[in-house]
């Protein structure tokens, strides 16, 4: 009997504990090639199919097309493999492209603390000032960033990275190489009002300092939920960004799925 309640003890911590990672796997059955959008959003008001890649709406169509798969990516001590989104637009072609992966239509995300993590390998950045790149959005159908992991260029030096609170910045002070696969986390606390940044931590245990922290005000207040994660591709990006994922506490960021 004793072996028995233990088991099933065990069994309800795992399961608790697998609960915190919220969302893995955002490329699941994708392949190299492969168009990420499988459908565009006509209004904020349309119904969002959960966990499906669509292009978010906006007042003014893009002539930039869906973001292709690409290459995967891997860094050393995060379990999360795969493919990934390759960034940029074919030559010629100039403007953005916004793409949300909706993750809730109510208010399931909106207390205590989240973390968002993803490898980016970057050979070109297309802006020296701080661009969004992955966001948590208010909106499961258009990009409404709340918080969002950054990147800018150093000219020929390295990248830098930044994250927000609403429209209050900070940015990492440490340039980080081009061409290299980078693990970024974006810790979001709502209780604290902070996005904190950190890149290519160490993976056991949370650092005791972010690389940067932005800080909320009265003006910049975080109160409304996380509905989907945002992608912003654009031109004069060559890269990739993927292995993302999405949960409550740093452990199980890196908590085998």
């Amino acid at each position: 009997m004793k072996k028995i309640i233990m088991a099933v003890v065990a069994g309800f911590i795992a399961v608790g504990a697998n609960a915190q990672l919220l969302k893995s796997n955002l490329f699941s059955g994708y392949k190299e090639g492969d168009k990420l959008e499988k459908s565009v959003f006509q209004s904020k008001n349309d119904t969002p199919e959960l966990d499906v890649w669509a292009g978010a709406f906006v007042s003014k169509p893009s002539e930039v097309a869906s973001p292709i798969i690409g290459k995967e990516l891997a860094y050393p001590g995060y379990p999360e493999k795969g493919p990934s989104i390759t960034l940029g637009t074919p030559e010629g072609v100039k403007g953005n492209r916004f793409c949300v992966y909706p993750i809730d239509t109510k208010k399931t995300y909106y207390k205590g603390v989240f973390y968002l993590a993803c490898v980016v390998e970057l050979s070109k950045v297309p802006s020296s000032s701080p661009i969004d790149l992955i966001g948590l959005s208010a909106s499961a159908t258009s990009v409404s960033n709340r918080a969002a992991i950054k990147v800018s260029r150093i000219g020929s030096e390295g990248l830098k990275f930044a994250t927000n609170l609403m429209k209050s910045v900070s940015e990492t002070t440490m340039a980080y190489d081009y061409d290299k696969p980078h693990l970024i986390i974006l810790k979001i606390d709502y209780n604290n009002q902070t996005s904190s940044l950190y890149v290519d931590p160490k993976v056991e245990t949370e650092p005791e300092q972010a690389d940067c922290v932005a800080k909320g005000d009265a003006d910049n207040v975080l109160k409304h939920a996380i509905r989907s994660i945002s992608l912003r591709n654009r031109s004069g990006y060559i890269g990739n960004v993927g292995n993302i994922r999405f949960a409550r506490t740093w452990a199980n960021l890196f908590a085998a799925d």
